[in-house]
């Protein structure tokens, strides 16, 4: 069943009201009446679907309402037909710049009235369709958009695995299957291993935790894009931090002969922060220092208080970088330069999640080259911390 149309009827004279109100009951209209301007201005919402306007009105003219009506963004768009004994073309004009749509002449003619009004309607019933499917087109359209960047972005996701398992991974892989064809041939069922067979496992599982870092890096770098890591905020000393990732890499250290230092502030360095996610940068740059150190040189880990807030270096021996090098240090999957001077392997991605990380705990990470030789990376969070 089609709505009901809502008319506004605007009139000072309350003889031209019963008549308009007669005429368009009669033509199954719903009617609000307005004696004046304000009272108009003050019932119309958009709800309305016509203005039926005087223009001769005491105090505010129809000129001016209508003005007003198209000033009004909520109800611009109602269509307005001027009621009016003016008939010169100067005035007509005023109606069309104030805003009118059309204009019915005094006195009313029942079969005009009809007429005019009904093109009026059909006219703001076929905008009205209009607009509805325009905002039906356009949240289809956002939601094509947003199904296309998913697929984008599940297609470069895609691109990426391919190229870890076609690249970073296969050669680890390739080295478990020597290892283990090796093991399989000089160790078959009933007989003791041998060093070299014991030392072909170690490999197997050295090149394993090659493999699950790698994959750890892509689903954590993945999650952290998707805005899928949730923080665990807590106390967090650091110079305990620190201190429990240089124990964690001391045997990684003592194979390169390289020395460890601490350059620690004085007492207790208390941040609120995800433990875990620190301790996750943290072990990130020193094993960085360490894998890019030569043998027998020193990695430095300091910490100390600044005007914003905390700041953790970690200096290690190595040759340093490139100025292009430096652009695309915290950069995904970025190729240096610089070699890992024993042979380690990367994800590529270790830096890019320390970014991110430390961003998500309102910090900032960067890194600079000595100028005694070698490579400074750090991070600094915001003055969360207390001595304790």
């Amino acid at each position: 069943m089609e709505r009901r149309k809502r008319v506004l009827v605007v009139d000072d004279e309350a003889s031209d009201r019963e008549l308009l109100e007669a005429l368009l009951t009669e033509l199954g209209h719903d009617l609000d009446m307005a004696a004046d301007g304000s009272a108009a201005l003050a019932k119309l919402d958009s709800s309305h679907d016509l203005v039926l306007l005087d223009v001769m009105m005491a105090g505010m003219d129809g000129f001016e309402v209508a003005r007003r009506i198209r000033n009004e963004s909520s109800v611009s768009d109602i269509p307005i037909c001027m009621v009016t004994v003016l008939s010169g073309k100067e005035e007509r004009l005023r109606a069309v710049e104030a805003g009118a749509n059309d204009f019915i002449a005094k006195p009313i003619d029942k079969t005009e009235l009809k007429l005019r009004t009904a093109t009026l309607l059909k006219a703001k019933e076929a905008r009205d369709t209009i607009k509805r499917y325009q905002a039906e087109l356009e949240a289809q359209n956002c939601l094509l958009q947003k199904n296309y960047e998913q697929l984008r972005k599940l297609g470069e996701q895609k691109d990426e695995f391919v190229r870890i398992a076609s690249h970073d991974l296969k050669n680890p892989l390739a080295c478990i299957l020597g290892f283990a064809s090796i093991i399989d041939s000089q160790a078959p069922p009933g007989t003791v291993m041998t060093a070299e067979t014991h030392g072909c496992a170690a490999r197997i599982v050295s090149q394993c935790l090659v493999m699950q870092k790698i994959i750890e890096d892509f689903l954590d770098f993945q999650a952290l894009e998707d805005g899928q890591i949730t923080l665990t905020l807590e106390a967090v000393d650091l110079n305990e931090l620190v201190c429990d990732v240089l124990q964690r890499n001391a045997g990684y250290a003592a194979k390169k002969r390289i020395t460890p230092h601490l350059d620690l502030e004085r007492g207790s360095l208390l941040v609120t922060a995800d433990k875990s996610r620190l301790n996750q940068v943290l072990d990130n740059f020193v094993s960085n220092a360490i894998k890019f150190s030569p043998q027998g040189k020193q990695v430095t880990v300091g910490t100390r208080k600044t005007e914003s807030g905390v700041l953790v270096e970690v200096r290690d021996g190595g040759p340093g970088f490139t100025d292009e090098d430096m652009k695309k240090l915290f950069v995904k999957y970025a190729k240096l330069s610089n070699m890992p001077t024993g042979g380690e392997k990367s994800s590529g991605l270790g830096l890019a999640i320390c970014k991110k990380v430390i961003e998500m705990q309102g910090g900032k990470t960067g890194a600079r080259n000595n100028p005694e030789g070698g490579a400074t990376f750090w991070f600094e969070l915001p003055g969360r911390f207390a001595d304790r």
